[in-house]
Formats: structure tokens, C-alpha cells, sequence
């Protein structure tokens, strides 16, 4: 059997205003809950350092050099937004940190992406940027003998790469240390030489030579500058400079440096 109900006029109007106030509840929550905006934030002193790589051929008068390396790697000084929590640090390169403020030094060339999070009791927040950190080197070789010496050692200049797409910018200087070597007084058969090459290696085998420089001069002292551009390096492989002298005489402690952009 239907049964039928009947509203009254007072019902359906506190029906109605009953659906409108829980709307409004509903629509308030909703607003309340998207319109928070964040303000953690982190900077950094500047966002590109250099790392600093130098070798001293150490040489006892045995032939018998010593490599004596040192490094110093760029700094950073970075800082977050403080708040009533915890922030925690990811450099991007296996290494985290926490605190408002951190110093963090990246052991090689690269582009990182550092990330602090913020923790609250009421929120977790995330802040980013991006550091670049390239690379100079300085090598001091022990003197350059002649090829023709029974004693000749090489002279070969490690220019450390990584792994990926690479720049380098550089020179080699070459001079001589006593009166008694002056190239300018020497005669025409006893002009000055050097041989500078590049090379490619794998595994430290050679791979591929191209010469830079080869040529005599009646100069003192001689510059070869170097370039090299979007070179790329796969594990094992390696760019070196190899120094040659045909001339009697040794090359008293050639110098080579050279900046290495950040691997891509």
C-alpha cells in the first residue's frame, strides 16, 4: 500500500537553509585547505666555485720523481628560511646535512642540484637550486730532458678529466734557468726546441697523439696555449700532454695550467 508524506512549509525551509549552511562549511574547508602558500626558501653565497687541483714533481736528484698532489675545493656557503622545525639538506652528491645554515664542498667538477626540506609540525616544505662547480689545474713538472738522453724520462701532464662532455682552456711555459742556456746567444744550430702533444688514453694506454707544438725558437722562455672543446669522456678514458725537447739542454720545470669546465 503507498504511503504518501506530506511537508510543511516550515520543514522545507529548514531543509533548505540546513543544505546552504553545509555548503558553506563544506566550500570553507575546501578554501582553508589550498590556500596556504609557502615561504621556505634557501640561497646560496653564489652558485659557481671552482675546485683546485695542483701536482709538484718532487726530484731528490735520483731521477725518481715524487708527485706531490693538493687540492682545495670551493666552499659553499648555503641558508634556508628558519622555521619552527628541522631542515635537512641533499647536495645531490651522496652527502646531506641539517640546520638552517651549512658549508658543503663537492669533491668533483659537476652541476648538482641541492634540495633542504623543511619539517614542521604542520607542514613539509621543499626548496631547490642549482650549483656548478668546475676545475683549474696547475702542474709543475720536474726538468725536461733531451730524447736523445740515455736518461730521458717523459714528461707527461695529467689533465684529470671526468666522465662526460668537457671544455678546456690552458697553456704550457717553458724556460730556461741559467745565463749559460740563453737561447737568444745561441747560434743557428743550437736554436731552442720543444714538442708538446695531446693524447687520448684508456686504461693509461695511448690511444690517439695530435702535436700541439713543434718547432725551434730563440726565446728564453716559450708559452704553446691549448683549447679544447665538448670533449667527451667514457670511464676508463683519460687527456694528457706529453712535453719533448730534441735539444741538449734541459727545460727547467715546465708549468702547464688549465681550466676544465663542469662534465655534462
Amino acid at each position: 500500500m503507498a504511503m504518501k508524506y506530506t511537508l510543511s512549509v516550515a520543514t522545507l525551509v529548514f531543509l533548505l537553509i540546513l543544505s546552504a549552511t553545509a555548503g558553506s562549511v563544506l566550500t570553507s574547508l575546501t578554501a582553508s585547505s589550498s590556500s596556504s602558500n609557502s615561504t621556505f626558501e634557501i640561497d646560496v653565497d653564489q652558485a659557481f666555485g671552482m675546485n683546485e687541483y695542483t701536482l709538484l714533481e718532487v726530484d731528490e736528484g735520483d731521477n725518481d720523481e715524487e708527485n706531490v698532489i693538493t687540492e682545495r675545493l670551493h666552499e659553499f656557503q648555503l641558508t634556508a628560511s628558519e622555521v619552527d622545525g628541522v631542515v635537512t639538506w641533499d647536495f645531490g652528491d651522496g652527502s646531506t646535512a641539517t640546520g638552517f645554515s651549512v658549508v658543503h664542498t663537492f669533491a668533483d667538477a659537476g652541476h648538482y642540484t641541492v634540495t633542504a626540506t623543511a619539517v614542521t609540525v604542520d607542514s613539509i616544505e621543499q626548496a631547490s637550486l642549482e650549483l656548478t662547480v668546475d676545475q683549474s689545474g696547475t702542474v709543475e713538472s720536474d726538468n725536461m730532458e733531451c730524447v736523445c738522453a740515455p736518461t730521458a724520462k717523459d714528461t707527461v701532464v695529467n689533465l684529470v678529466p671526468k666522465q662526460g662532455l668537457i671544455d678546456y682552456e690552458g697553456f704550457v711555459t717553458v724556460e730556461h734557468d741559467g745565463s749559460s742556456e740563453s737561447c737568444s746567444l745561441r747560434n743557428p744550430l743550437q736554436e731552442c726546441h720543444v714538442r708538446v702533444y695531446v693524447e687520448r688514453t684508456m686504461d693509461g694506454a695511448v690511444m690517439d697523439q695530435e702535436v700541439l707544438f713543434d718547432d725551434t725558437f730563440r726565446t728564453n722562455e716559450l708559452t704553446v696555449t691549448f683549447e679544447f672543446t665538448a670533449l667527451e669522456f667514457e670511464p676508463g678514458e683519460g687527456l694528457q700532454l706529453r712535453l719533448e725537447t730534441d735539444q741538449v739542454r734541459d727545460w727547467h720545470k715546465p708549468l702547464t695550467e688549465w681550466t676544465m669546465t663542469a662534465p655534462l
